[in-house]
């Protein structure tokens, strides 16, 4: 089965039944306000509890730049920091940022945050992830649950940008 991912282009993604890991929340902030402050990479681990530490090389989101950072744990008591780099493959000015990472030749992942708007006065923001490869396969548990804790902490961090905007 292909997916389907964010931007309507069908992939060939593994037929896995838990694929993608996707989600979004409605927030009250307009979507250049979301854009303005998603664009700054640097500051991801201060909204999104997912990253420990985030940059791009170039400093600023283009396509063919490398993306650069290191997830915190899962769950808090475990003690690693999970490093990561991709390669930018998709930047949308309000609207999406799509990257895909590759470790040795048997793990492939496409990862996207994507946001729209609602009205003048709102948005949506999402995110929508896939793997495939031998290597995925074999950490099929760890990787899904790393997804859902992406997704889910993005999502969180992300609730909690109109109301941080009002305090600050």
């Amino acid at each position: 089965m292909a997916y389907v991912g964010p931007t309507g282009e069908r992939s060939g993604w593994r037929d896995d039944e838990a694929l993608p890991i996707e989600g979004s929340v409605d927030l009250d902030m307009p979507v250049e306000e979301l854009w303005a402050i998603f664009s700054r990479v640097r500051g991801w681990p201060r909204w999104n509890p997912c990253f420990w530490i985030a940059g791009v090389r170039g400093a600023s989101l283009a396509e063919g730049s490398t993306l650069l950072w290191a997830f915190q744990p899962i769950k808090p008591q475990y003690p690693y920091k999970l490093p990561a780099l991709a390669t930018l493959v998709e930047v949308v000015p309000a609207r999406r940022v799509t990257w895909e990472v590759t470790l040795l030749p048997g793990f492939h992942a496409r990862h996207s945050y994507w946001m729209e708007p609602l009205g003048e006065s709102r948005s949506r923001f999402g995110s929508w992830e896939v793997a495939q490869g031998p290597l995925y396969g074999v950490l099929r548990p760890f990787w899904l649950a790393h997804f859902r804790f992406v997704r889910d902490a993005s999502l969180e961090g992300a609730s909690r940008l109109p109301s941080a905007r009002r305090r600050g």
